[in-house]
């Protein structure tokens, strides 16, 4: 592979972070009530450091790190990061909810399915762009529990 592709390859990458680190940090706020504010109480990562990285300043690892160990913060929006390589987070040590997690995980898919196919909703019986998000976020949520189970 020449230079010029190894270094094009590379921005790409970045690129690719920076975008799904932003809609990590949107999605955190939108969906699970985690703003700035309570990211800075829970990390000490500065207010004006975590506008930075919502805005697409690169993250790192230590404060990714930092905001992992946040209680309740989804694994699913942490592997949002990680899309570019294929891989995903979950949990190190797995638990006897392990189960009720994973059938609560293809039940939220599941209904995301079904309300994008509603005749009512935005596209129609069509699946529009925000509600395939949607199912791919939930998606990513039940791959990571369906591996803890099959671990």
């Amino acid at each position: 592979m020449s230079q010029r592709n190894i270094m094009r390859r590379e921005c790409e990458i970045a690129q690719a972070v920076d975008m799904a680190q932003m809609h990590m940090f949107d999605l955190a706020y939108r969906r699970h009530g985690f703003s700035r504010k309570i990211l800075n109480l829970e990390t000490d990562i500065p207010l004006t450091t975590i506008k930075s990285y919502e805005e697409g300043t690169s993250m790192p690892v230590s404060a990714l790190v930092k905001i992992a160990r946040v209680k309740g913060f989804p694994n699913e929006l942490l592997s949002l990061l990680l899309e570019p390589a294929d891989k995903i987070l979950a949990d190190a040590e797995p638990d006897e909810t392990d189960l009720d997690n994973l059938a609560l995980a293809a039940v939220d898919v599941l209904q995301k399915y079904v309300a994008a196919r509603h005749p009512e909703s935005p596209g129609s019986i069509r699946i529009v762009h925000n509600e395939a998000e949607d199912i791919k976020l939930s998606a990513r949520g039940l791959e990571s529990r369906a591996k803890k189970v099959a671990a």
